[in-house]
């Protein structure tokens, strides 16, 4: 027993030498500082990592919405440059056949065109559906006129330059005479639709 007392007062006396006891502080520091860091700082730059993500995250996103304004506010000065020709669009496609200014346009285009109508005939209305799913109406008109290459390629031109959309579905030529010449009189079949909502 008085050996382990003489053990234990050596250890308190080797304990209380300067070298030793720098080493007790310098180890209670580092415990102390690593808990510090563990349960203090770790959480900090955590939370500082995760806000410059954050940061990051939102830059992106104000991006995206800043170009989205910009292509809205571009189709607002769009919209209000036309706003004033929105007619156009209800001629273009109006709200009922008008099947009388369709074949008044037609006979136009013809008649400026030196072209002579011989037969014309409008079709019942097929329903017609575009890319979008919206649907539209469509008044056939097929006719027959009598003239040469130029007055036709003229009248297509007349017809394409009219406010009306019209669509030539199909055009047949056929020629009167077994032989060719400019100015040599053609028969022409054609089927043109007119759109409307």
């Amino acid at each position: 027993m008085e050996n382990k007392n003489i053990n234990l007062k050596k250890l308190i006396k080797s304990i209380g030498s300067k070298k030793i006891k720098d080493y007790i502080y310098l180890t209670i520091f580092f415990v102390i500082f690593s808990i510090f860091i563990i349960f203090a700082i770790r959480p900090a730059l955590v939370t500082a990592f995760s806000l410059k993500r954050e940061e990051k995250e939102l830059m992106e996103k104000n991006l995206t919405y800043q170009k989205a304004i910009a292509d809205a506010s571009e189709n607002l000065f769009i919209l209000e440059d036309v706003r004033d020709r929105l007619f156009l669009v209800d001629e273009a496609i109006p709200d009922s056949p008008q099947i009388n200014k369709v074949v008044d346009d037609i006979g136009n285009a013809s008649n400026q065109n030196s072209l002579l109508l011989r037969n014309i005939f409008v079709s019942e209305k097929i329903e017609y559906v575009d890319s979008d799913k919206k649907n539209f109406q469509e008044v056939r008109v097929n006719l027959e006129t009598l003239g040469n290459f130029e007055n036709i390629i003229n009248m297509i031109n007349a017809l394409n330059s009219q406010r009306r959309l019209k669509n030539i579905n199909n055009m047949e030529i056929f020629s009167q005479s077994d032989i060719s010449t400019e100015s040599g009189v053609l028969d022409i079949q054609t089927e043109i639709i007119g759109f409307y909502l």
